[in-house]
C-alpha cells in the first residue's frame, strides 16, 4: 500500500473513531425515554413540530404543527414520560389560525398559551380549565395565503396589525405583553396582557431607524432577563436589532450589527437566538453559514461580535441549516443543530462567552436525530426536548 493510501486510511479510521467516541459521550450523558411520532400509538400533531414548550412545573408540554397545521398538548408524569392529551387543528370545526404554526409562548399567570400561525398570519390563543384547553380567541387580518404570499399586489394598510408571516413570539418576564416577530410583515408586534386575562393589540415596529431602513424580515426574537432589551433577527439582511424596552414597553432602537460590517463574519441568514442568564452574551443560529455566531455586551452596553463556530470547529460536518438552540439555566451549556444537517451539538460556555465544543449525538437506539427543528431544555435543566421537524418526531431525553 503507498504512503498516500495509508494516509488515507489513516484518515478515515481516525474520524471514524472520532465519531463513535463523541456519540458514546454524548449517550452517557443524555439518557432516552422516549420518542414520540406523529400518527404512531395515537400521537397526533406532531407533523412537522415547530416549537416544543414545557410548563415549568414540568406537567406539561406544548408542541406547535407546521404541517399538521396544530397545537398538540401532552401531560407529563413524575418519571417525564409524555401521554398525548389533546390537539387543536385548524382543519377542525370553529379552529383557524393554525395554518402553519409555527411559534409558541405560554402565560403561566393566567394559563394561557399562544401559537402563531405562519400561513395564517394570525395568533391563536388557548386557555386552560379544569385540566383541559379550549380555544379562547384568534387575532388576525383575516389576508389568506394567497393575498399574502401569492399576489403580487401590495398589502398596504390591510397589514394592521403586523401578523403576516408571523414565526416566532416571546412574552416579558413580568408577562404583561407578547412579542411576535413576522417575516411578511416585516415587522414585530406587541399585544398587551389586559387586567381581565385579554390580549390586545397595541402597535408594530417596522423601523430600526437610525441605523437601518427596516428589520430585514425578522423570524427570531428574545428578551433579555429583565426584559429591558429586545434582540431581533433578520433573516434576508443577516441583521441583528437591538431595542432598549422601558418599563412602559415602549422600545427605542440601541444598535444595528450586520454581517460584514464591525468585524461580524458568518452571520448569514439568523435564525434562533438564546441569551445567556446573565444578559452577557448573544448566542445565534444562522441557517445560511452554517454557523453559531457568539456576541458579548460591553461596558457601554453595546455588543460586540466575539466568535464564530461552524462545521470545521465540530467534526466537519452536521451544523448545515444552524437553527435550533437551547442553553443552560446557569449557561454553561448550549445544545445546537441544523435543520438540513444532521446530530444534536453539545457545547460548554466559559465565563467569557466562548463557546466550546464537547460532543455530538447522532442516533440513539437506531433513531437517527436528523432534520432538527426545535430544542427545549426544561427550567430545572433536567429534561432535553428535541424536536426533528421533517421526521415528524419528539425525542424526550434526561439529562445526567
Amino acid at each position: 500500500m503507498s504512503t498516500y493510501k495509508k494516509l488515507i486510511s489513516l484518515f478515515i479510521l481516525t474520524t471514524v473513531f472520532a465519531f463513535y467516541v463523541s456519540n458514546a459521550d454524548a449517550m452517557a450523558e443524555l439518557e432516552l425515554i422516549q420518542v414520540l411520532k406523529d400518527d404512531v400509538n395515537d400521537v397526533d400533531g406532531l407533523g412537522n413540530p415547530r416549537s416544543v414548550k414545557v410548563l415549568s412545573d414540568n406537567s406539561k408540554v406544548f408542541v406547535s404543527s407546521g404541517d399538521d397545521n396544530a397545537f398538540a398538548i401532552f401531560n407529563l408524569d413524575d418519571n417525564f414520560n409524555l401521554t398525548f392529551n389533546q390537539v387543536f387543528k385548524n382543519s377542525d370545526e370553529n379552529i383557524n389560525g393554525l395554518e402553519g404554526a409555527s411559534g409558541l409562548t405560554y402565560l403561566e399567570h393566567v394559563n394561557k398559551a399562544v401559537v402563531t400561525g405562519f400561513y395564517d398570519g394570525a395568533l391563536t390563543i388557548f386557555a386552560s380549565k379544569n385540566n383541559s384547553y379550549s380555544l379562547k380567541n384568534t387575532i388576525s387580518d383575516g389576508l389568506g395565503y394567497k393575498r399574502v404570499f401569492d399576489s403580487e399586489i401590495p398589502i398596504g394598510n390591510l397589514d394592521s396589525l403586523g401578523l403576516l408571516g408571523a414565526w416566532d413570539i416571546v412574552n416579558t418576564s413580568d408577562e404583561k405583553q407578547l412579542i411576535v416577530a413576522s417575516y411578511m410583515s416585516n415587522a414585530i408586534s406587541i399585544f398587551d396582557i389586559t387586567p381581565d386575562k385579554g390580549v390586545t393589540f397595541n402597535s408594530t415596529v417596522k423601523s430600526a431607524y437610525p441605523f437601518e431602513g427596516d428589520l430585514g424580515n425578522p423570524i427570531s426574537l428574545a428578551l433579555s432577563p429583565l426584559s429591558d432589551e429586545l434582540y431581533v433577527l433578520g433573516f434576508e439582511k443577516h441583521q441583528l436589532t437591538i431595542f432598549e424596552r422601558s418599563e412602559r414597553g415602549d422600545l427605542l432602537v440601541k444598535q444595528v450589527l450586520k454581517n460584514g460590517s464591525d468585524g461580524v463574519n458568518q452571520f448569514i441568514n439568523p435564525q434562533k437566538i438564546v441569551v445567556s442568564p446573565n444578559g452577557q452574551f448573544l448566542y445565534i443560529a444562522c441557517a445560511g453559514s452554517h454557523s453559531i455566531v457568539v456576541f458579548h455586551k460591553l461596558d457601554n452596553g453595546k455588543y460586540e461580535f466575539l466568535q464564530a463556530i461552524n462545521n470545521l470547529d465540530v467534526g466537519g460536518q452536521g451544523l448545515e441549516g444552524a437553527s435550533s438552540l437551547a442553553i443552560s439555566s446557569d449557561g454553561s451549556k448550549v445544545f445546537a443543530a441544523g435543520e438540513a444537517g444532521e446530530g444534536l451539538f453539545k457545547f460548554s460556555a466559559g465565563v467569557d462567552g466562548q463557546l466550546n465544543y464537547k460532543n455530538k449525538l447522532v442516533s440513539i437506539n437506531d433513531n437517527e436525530l436528523k432534520r432538527i427543528s426545535s430544542i427545549a431544555l426544561t427550567d430545572d435543566n433536567r429534561y432535553l426536548l428535541v424536536a426533528t421537524g421533517k421526521n415528524n418526531s419528539v425525542f424526550v431525553f434526561r439529562v445526567n
